[in-house]
């Protein structure tokens, strides 16, 4: 079949925080849409809890919104099935989306399963049985990492597309001068236990105090866990050199980020988090558990430094090493940033999902 225009795209988002996969298929969204597509989404009501600034950029893109996905409902499948009919392909985000697969199989419309969760797909698995069959409904299967990628085998015996995160290169602020010397390192995520904010805690505390003051360690994110939060922000208190923000804007996170040294990630589940591609992008240093896909694009001491999960020693060494070692920083970065273009640029996403798409209609 001989394509004529581009598809009409409907794009399931689970939630419209400014997180990890909204913020991936955000992206997607807008790269695809430079390229000609004509784009829809289907996103969380306004004001449900779901809902977040993803929503308002969606609007002023002028993309054309349906806001009928609410998670805290059954779905209605009747409803998003006779939506998916008047479009080419659907795009469906995270495993909590199976409700849209199954629409989009139920109206004859390829859809691509675009899949972010590691190790708590298995929660999720456990507590929806209706998600394992949709994995065999959908056309595509996509996933970030080749680990991410291993796990759903065990799950279904369709094929799966491992096709690596892309995001636009964000724009490198000005240089200041810095008036305190103390070395920044940051660690940006929502506060609770996958991220790993009490092991980051446990490994400042085993710094020699001489060394430790000679750095500030940042935390910024949304609070997900109240009581998480506030047993780690108590035990965080007892040390100067650590700083609590809250929930950033993405550009302030950005800021943040420029003006850290170290970008740390000590959570114990991901995949391949969006702050760790930012950081890249920004020629950043990044100390990060060997968890996920992350050591599919991060090598120990060449573009960053890894630790194992769940080990606070580890993590304190490392921490140590870039206090001690501090003329490794930029050549850490450097790597990164290379890296950063050679596997994750926003063309690269969308030149992949482009011939998925192509593929899909071809087959029809």
């Amino acid at each position: 079949m001989e394509i004529s225009a581009p598809a009409r795209l409907l794009f399931f988002f689970h939630e419209t925080s400014w997180s990890g996969a909204p913020i991936q298929l955000y992206h997607l969204v807008t790269e695809l849409h430079a390229r000609g597509y004509e784009i829809a989404a289907a996103i969380p009501p306004l004001g449900a809890p779901e809902s977040g600034p993803i929503s308002t950029l969606l609007f002023q893109m002028g993309t054309e919104v349906f806001p009928i996905v609410d998670l805290a409902a059954p779905p209605r499948l009747i409803e998003m099935t006779k939506l998916c009919r008047h479009f080419d392909v659907v795009i469906a985000n995270t495993l909590v989306m199976w409700s849209a697969v199954q629409a989009s199989h139920e109206a004859g419309v390829p859809v691509i399963w675009f899949i972010h969760e590691s190790q708590v797909a298995h929660q999720l698995l456990a507590q929806n049985p209706a998600i394992q069959p949709a994995l065999m409904l959908a056309d595509r299967l996509v996933m970030p990492t080749h680990r991410t990628a291993q796990l759903y085998r065990a799950f279904t015996q369709r094929a799966i597309e491992v096709v690596p995160y892309g995001i636009p290169a964000p724009k490198r602020l000005p240089s200041e001068s810095r008036i305190d010397k103390r070395m920044i390192f940051f660690l940006l995520g929502s506060y609770e236990r996958r991220k790993g904010q009490d092991i980051f805690l446990e490994a400042v505390a085993q710094i020699p105090a001489d060394i430790r003051q000679r750095a500030v360690f940042r935390a910024a994110g949304r609070v997900l866990e109240k009581d998480f939060y506030e047993m780690w922000s108590r035990r965080a208190a007892a040390i100067s050199e650590v700083e609590l923000l809250g929930a950033l804007e993405h550009d302030n996170a950005l800021t943040a980020i420029t003006r850290s040294d170290v970008l740390v990630s000590a959570s114990r589940d991901e995949t391949m988090p969006i702050a760790i591609l930012e950081a890249m992008s920004l020629g950043k240093a990044i100390i990060s558990t060997n968890v996920g896909g992350i050591h599919e694009w991060l090598q120990n001491n060449l573009n960053g430094i890894l630790v194992p999960p769940e080990n606070s020693t580890a993590l304190a060494r490392a921490l140590t090493q870039c206090l001690e070692r501090p003329s490794q920083l930029a050549t850490l970065g450097k790597n990164a940033a290379e890296t950063f273009v050679a596997s994750f640029s926003i063309r690269r996403l969308g030149d992949t999902f482009s011939s998925l798409i192509e593929s899909l209609q071809r087959d029809r």
